[in-house]
């Protein structure tokens, strides 16, 4: 593999310092680039899973197809948009034995994770919720003196909220350019992917821990049972295991289809995460459900087996929706399908109207929404990002350019598109001055703010 030159100083292409999160981007990005050209010509089926990830059994059943898609963050740049991209299946199937969601095909980690373009820490909502989880876990489960390992640590901003407390602090995210950002924080951060070996180290050179925490990233591992056993391995007798993910059910209720993209391999129920957690001795004690990235479930595990009576009443909920069932998926696929004519319509009439419509918002979700409904710079010419790592570039698959939010003022635009509507009312603050002169907000799911 190649190796980028050493530049002096970050800088922009008009010569201007870059703030560090683009910097580090864009360092990071020739890995990227290296590894999307050596799976481009690979066969779909080299890439694909035919057992469940939670309970290992076999017979997945598709439930809903959204095509081929470049990864969801694999952003271009301006130079690129005319080459040809890396595009994998993206199709949802469902375990029948345990209920797990999860998708048919495997993009290699390393292609997804290595560079990163989220930062817990630009989301103001964000940043105070995991900072609250770690202030409130941390107090109800370590000791002074005791270790606190938070797997999937991104730029580190949760764990740095509980830095100057009577704790010991590790980061474990196999991004390097968000490890540097964590660094920069005062939080020690392993820049690898979490798994057993890893575990046995960050044990016998720091002792086991009291909290394990691992937000939004059990989803994206394709070999859960490796995690688990490292997550056992590390974990103190009376130790405790959080876990947030996106929760199934508001998925199929709201029919949150750019929730699913190439890093999301698995959609949890609380069924397949007991079930899960069940195999490698943890026991689920709580579940909470939180409104944040369109609803969340809270999942704490201690040492033990079985579950909690409250956890038992989630599971007793979820087999009365019928969720291990395919026949439960059929009205999710069916609405999916009319919002993507739904929303194409909409575009379509905004413009005959002579009114401009742009997106907010370049998260992962976006990306899907604009290449499954096949929304290109036809129907929506650019897209607002405040994440200064993402300005400058293009939406893999569909194009528009990627504007920072100064933008606003020149585009004019009479609509905005909340690609990141799981935002929206941070979005909207920001924004009032538009909504003040009449612009309007409208979701991909066709709802008007």
């Amino acid at each position: 593999m190649s190796t980028a030159p050493t530049p002096a100083k970050p800088a922009s292409a008009s010569g201007a310092i870059v703030p560090p999160q683009q910097a580090l981007a864009d360092w990071m990005r020739h890995d990227y680039d290296e590894l999307a050209a050596s799976v481009a010509s690979a066969s779909a089926a080299q890439w694909e899973r035919h057992n469940c990830r939670a309970c290992l059994a076999g017979g997945l059943s598709e439930i809903l197809d959204l095509g081929e898609m470049p990864p969801a963050n694999s952003l271009l740049k301006p130079e690129d948009v005319s080459k040809p991209e890396p595009r994998f299946p993206l199709s949802l199937r469902l375990c029948t034995n345990c209920g797990m969601v999860q998708l048919g095909h495997v993009v290699p980690p390393s292609l997804l994770f290595r560079s990163y373009l989220f930062f817990t820490s630009m989301s103001r909502v964000m940043s105070e919720h995991f900072s609250n989880l770690m202030a409130h876990c941390s107090d109800e489960f370590v000791k002074p003196g005791g270790l606190v390992v938070e797997i999937g640590s991104n730029d580190g901003t949760g764990l740095s909220s509980i830095r100057r407390r009577d704790v010991r602090i590790l980061g474990v995210d196999p991004a390097r350019n968000v490890a540097v950002m964590a660094a920069s924080r005062g939080v020690p951060t392993v820049s690898e992917f979490f798994n057993e070996p890893l575990a046995h180290e960050i044990a016998r050179v720091a002792g086991p821990a009291h909290l394990i925490v691992a937000c939004n990233v059990l989803g994206h591992i394709n070999d859960l049972d490796d995690v688990c056993r490292g997550i056992q391995t590390l974990i103190a007798r009376d130790g405790a295991l959080v876990v947030e993910v996106p929760y199934l059910g508001d998925l199929l209720d709201r029919a949150e289809y750019d929730t699913i993209y190439h890093e999301h391999l698995s959609y949890f129920a609380v069924r397949p995460m007991a079930a899960l957690l069940n195999r490698h001795g943890l026991r689920l004690e709580r579940v909470e459900h939180f409104a944040v990235h369109g609803g969340t479930i809270r999942c704490t595990a201690i040492q033990g087996d079985g579950v909690s009576p409250q956890v038992q009443t989630w599971i007793d909920k979820e087999n009365k929706a019928n969720l291990s069932h395919p026949s439960a998926y059929e009205a999710f696929a069916k609405k999916v399908v009319q919002e993507r004519t739904g929303l194409r319509q909409k575009l379509a009439d905004y413009k005959a109207r002579g009114l401009k419509v742009i997106g907010y918002g370049a998260p992962a979700k976006g990306t899907v929404v604009l290449n499954y409904c096949s929304i290109g710079v036809d129907l929506l010419p650019a897209v607002i990002d405040s994440t200064p790592a993402k300005q400058g570039w293009h939406v893999p698959g569909t194009h528009q350019p990627i504007l920072p939010p100064l933008e606003m003022e020149r585009q004019k635009p009479d609509v905005l598109l909340l690609l990141a509507w799981n935002h929206a009312q941070e979005i909207m603050e920001r924004e009032s001055a538009f909504r003040a002169r009449g612009g309007k907000f409208i979701t991909p799911h066709l709802q008007e703010l």
